[in-house]
């Protein structure tokens, strides 16, 4: 993301990736006055065929979506303005479908602090490396990214072995699986791949790379995880082993304050929900705030986290659909932690 405007009221971005779009779906409520390109149906007359124009819309908002499968965000709401202004009924319902490699203006009243953060983090992010993780044993290996809004699974790899194989065939398919293995690292998005797994697989691998000097164009690390399936994958996020490598993903984050909201219940040290939270920050019993994204478009959620921030109270926004937000929605999508 680039930021290109600023003025206090309104904020103009250029959305790079996908990672981007959700980052503003985060910060955009309704009510918000956004501006952005996007396309009407135009008739010059009534018997006329519809055209499809490019225009410029200012909406007033009602809602957001985010499409991780299409890569879209879509916001829709009631135009309140547009550029050509004969192809835009005003007062009209539309909905801007945005894609990456756009840009978007963005007006609030005003602009909290956790809000602009949002942004601060998605600039930075532009520049930031990003982490592949493959875990695998000797039957299959998960592939996985780890994005700006959280991980994305990419594929499964099967080995296809069997101990009924001749040591033959059993050396050509193992060799043809850790090729596969070999490919996907190289074929991630990413500037370090870490392959994990149980067992000597993720060994067998390493060798199997180094001996066929597979000219790999990116770094590749080796640590340990319990099992080659989707919980192997968070499994190395969390790891201590990892830590250092990690430490600039937010989802890593999420896992820290998670831990320590976990165990913050059985102290008294934590507490949840909009009037638990709120309780906490009366009795000054809060150094942080955690709450999903998808409950930032709810008033009595933003009343609450106006409160942390005049209390200078840090605040973090969860992926609700990863699984650290999944378990922050079965403490009411709020929490705090002293």
């Amino acid at each position: 993301m680039k930021l290109l405007r600023n003025d206090g009221q309104t904020i103009r971005v250029r959305l790079d990736n996908v990672e981007d779009l959700w980052s503003v779906q985060r910060i955009i409520f309704p009510n918000d006055i956004v501006k952005g390109k996007s396309e009407r149906k135009f008739k010059p007359n009534e018997d006329d065929k519809a055209e499809r124009k490019d225009v410029i819309v200012t909406i007033k908002v009602e809602r957001t979506e985010f499409d991780t499968d299409a890569s879209r965000l879509r916001i829709s709401g009631i135009i309140v303005d547009g550029s050509p202004i004969e192809y835009v009924q005003l007062r009209s319902h539309h909905t801007i479908n945005l894609p990456p490699r756009h840009e978007l203006e963005i007006s609030k009243p005003s602009w909290k602090e956790y809000m602009l953060r949002v942004i601060r983090e998605a600039v930075s992010d532009t520049s930031r490396p990003r982490l592949g993780i493959i875990v695998v044993d000797d039957e299959k290996g998960v592939s996985a990214v780890l994005l700006g809004y959280g991980v994305k699974f990419r594929r499964e790899i099967y080995s296809n072995l069997s101990k009924r194989m001749s040591q033959k065939d059993f050396k050509i398919q193992q060799e043809k699986y850790f090729d596969e293995i070999a490919e996907e690292a190289d074929a991630i998005e990413a500037n370090l791949v870490i392959i994990a797994g149980p067992g000597f697989t993720k060994d067998d691998v390493r060798e199997y790379i180094k001996k066929s000097k597979k000219d790999l164009k990116k770094e590749i690390v080796y640590e340990d995880a319990s099992n080659a399936e989707r919980t192997g994958v968070y499994e190395v996020i969390r790891s201590k082993r990892t830590e250092g490598l990690l430490n600039r993903e937010r989802i890593r984050r999420e896992f820290v304050y998670m831990e320590e909201f976990l165990k913050g219940l059985s102290t008294g040290a934590a507490h949840y929900g909009v009037e638990g939270v709120k309780a906490a920050l009366g009795d000054y019993a809060a150094s942080v705030v955690l709450v999903n994204d998808n409950e930032l478009g709810k008033t009595e959620v933003r009343d609450v986290l106006d409160m942390a921030e005049s209390m200078k109270v840090r605040i973090e926004v969860f992926n609700s659909v990863d699984e650290v937000g999944q378990q922050l929605s079965s403490f009411k999508g709020i929490a705090s932690v002293e």
